[in-house]
C-alpha cells in the first residue's frame, strides 16, 4: 500500500513538473562578465539552437554585434521594440534540463542599467520573454501532440487489426463446419454406396469390370472426402489458435493503448497550460 502511494506522488510530482506554466522570475545569474540581474523562462524545449534563433529573431543586431562565448551570448544594441524604443544589450544563457526543457536567462541593459520592476520597461521585458517561451513551446509541443497522437493512432490501428482478423477467423471457421458437416453426410452415402458395389463384386452380381470401376470411383471419393474433413478439421484447430493468440495480443494493446492515451492526454494538457 505504502509503495503504491510513494509510486503515485513521484507520478504526480513528475506530471506536475512537466505540465508546468509559462512563468518568467527575477533572478541573479553569474555570467561570464559577473552577477547581473536578469528574467528567467521555462521553455518546453532544450534544444539551444532553436531556441536562440527564436531570440535572434525578434532582437534585430543591425548596429551592433553578437558575441558568443562558453555557451552565452553578449548582443550589443540590439533591437527589441517590444521593449524600447532604444537600444538594448542583451547577455543570454540557457540552463538545459533532463526532462527536455530548459531555462532562458537573459539580462536586459539599457543605457548601462538593468531592466529591474522599477524600470519602464520591465513589464514590456516580461511579456516578451513570456511571448518568447511561448512560441517556441508551442512549436514543440504541438509537435509533441502530434507524435502521441499518431502512436495512439497506431496501436488502435494494430487492436482493429487484430480483432478483424479474428472476426475473418471465426466466419472461415464457422464456413468449415458447414462443409465438415455436408462431407460427413457425403461420406455417409458414399460408404453405403461402396458397401452395396462391394457386397456385389463379393457376390458376382453384375459385370465385374463396371462394379470395380464404381467401387475405384467411390474408394477415390471416400478418401477425398476423409481428407478434407480432416484438412478443415485442421484449419478450424488453427483458426482457434490463432484467435487465442491474438486475443492475447490485443490485451497487451489495450494495455499499451491506455498508457498511450494518458500519454496523449498529458502532451494536451502541457499545451494548454502554455496557450
Amino acid at each position: 500500500m505504502m509503495k503504491n502511494i510513494i509510486s503515485l506522488t513521484i507520478l504526480l510530482f513528475t506530471l506536475s513538473g512537466f505540465s508546468q506554466k509559462i512563468v518568467v522570475k527575477d533572478v541573479k545569474h553569474n555570467f561570464l562578465s559577473g552577477q547581473k540581474l536578469a528574467l528567467s523562462v521555462n521553455v518546453h524545449s532544450n534544444d539551444r539552437k532553436d531556441i536562440v534563433k527564436a531570440f535572434q529573431k525578434k532582437a534585430k543586431n543591425e548596429t551592433g554585434s553578437i558575441v558568443e562565448k562558453k555557451g552565452e551570448i553578449f548582443i550589443d544594441n540590439a533591437i527589441i521594440p517590444e521593449i524600447s524604443a532604444d537600444k538594448i544589450d542583451v547577455f543570454l544563457t540557457i540552463d538545459k534540463h533532463k526532462d527536455g526543457t530548459a531555462n532562458l536567462i537573459v539580462c536586459f541593459e539599457v543605457n548601462n542599467e538593468y531592466i529591474i520592476p522599477k524600470r519602464k520597461e520591465y513589464k514590456k521585458a516580461v511579456h516578451f520573454m513570456e511571448n518568447l517561451s511561448r512560441e517556441i513551446s508551442i512549436i514543440v509541443l504541438k509537435k509533441e501532440l502530434e507524435k502521441e497522437e499518431k502512436s495512439f493512432a497506431k496501436i488502435k490501428g494494430k487492436i482493429t487489426s487484430l480483432e478483424n482478423k479474428n472476426i475473418d477467423l471465426a466466419t472461415n471457421s464457422k464456413k468449415r463446419e458447414g462443409e465438415i458437416e455436408k462431407a460427413k453426410v457425403a461420406l455417409k452415402n458414399s460408404s453405403e454406396e461402396l458397401n452395396i458395389v462391394t457386397g456385389n463384386i463379393n457376390r458376382g452380381k453384375g459385370k465385374l469390370d463396371k462394379l470395380a470401376k464404381q467401387k475405384e470411383k467411390l474408394d477415390k471419393k471416400y478418401e477425398k472426402l476423409t481428407r478434407n474433413i480432416s484438412k478443415d478439421e485442421q484449419t478450424i484447430k488453427s483458426n482457434h489458435k490463432k484467435i487465442k493468440e491474438n486475443k492475447k495480443k490485443i490485451e497487451g494493446l489495450e494495455k499499451d493503448n491506455a498508457t498511450q492515451k494518458n500519454e496523449v492526454e498529458k502532451a494536451k494538457g502541457k499545451l494548454a497550460k502554455v496557450r
